[in-house]
């Protein structure tokens, strides 16, 4: 049986040897340390060398993200199980990507987290059902900002006069270009945001940020 060596990081004393003593009972489990601010944790798990981690963010003096993002820096064998109470998707996506083996909110029983301490010490990967769909969510603002269509600065300056109210002949006067030309423009910007009149279109250049 191999026995997963695990530090716990967490400012709640409480909390901390309530994991602690939880696991005494545990046989595949063997606490080697913990500490109660980011600072003295990063220090220890670069000494003691964990398996697994199990880390709160929000930590004192150095919180537990930068914890997370120093250790993966320095290719540390320590497995991390970030354990929260603060699961936003950028906080997710950030974690996760660099390095966290595990995520799971504070309010998961402690056999949850106790299946979740073996998994990562086992090699895999545990997260929680809300992380899963916060981290999707976010996955897809991000492929949304990278997939956004790039307009031209003509066909930005065209579609500001257009959100004033200009008329295709005034805009063509105002830059001193043709009304074909304009109506060319508008007809670009209406295929790269798929939208089919001015209105929209200015909708969703202001909503994908392209006029403020």
């Amino acid at each position: 049986m191999k026995i997963i060596n695990v530090f716990i990081a967490d400012d709640h004393p409480v909390y901390r040897e309530g994991l602690a003593q939880n696991w005494e009972g545990v046989p595949q489990i063997n606490v080697i340390g913990s500490a109660g601010d980011g600072k003295s944790a990063l220090a220890a798990i670069r000494q003691l060398k964990p398996d697994v981690a199990v880390m709160d963010l929000k930590l004192p003096e150095l919180d537990g993200m930068q914890v997370l993002e120093l250790l993966f820096a320095e290719d540390s064998p320590t497995s991390i199980l970030v354990l929260t109470a603060y699961m936003d998707s950028t906080t997710v996506y950030r974690a996760l990507t660099h390095g966290a083996r595990g995520f799971l909110e504070k309010a998961a029983s402690l056999s949850e987290i106790t299946e979740a301490v073996l998994q990562v010490g086992a090699g895999g990967t545990i997260i929680a059902p809300f992380a899963q769909e916060v981290l999707a969510r976010e996955l897809r603002t991000r492929r949304e900002t990278t997939e956004k269509p790039i307009l031209t600065s003509r066909e930005v300056e065209i579609l500001r006069l257009a959100a004033d109210g200009y008329s295709g002949q005034k805009i063509a006067s105002e830059l001193r270009i043709s009304l074909t030309t304009v109506k060319t423009h508008l007809q670009h910007i209406y295929d790269k945001l798929d939208v089919s009149d001015r209105a929209s279109a200015v909708a969703q250049a202001i909503r994908r940020g392209f006029l403020r």
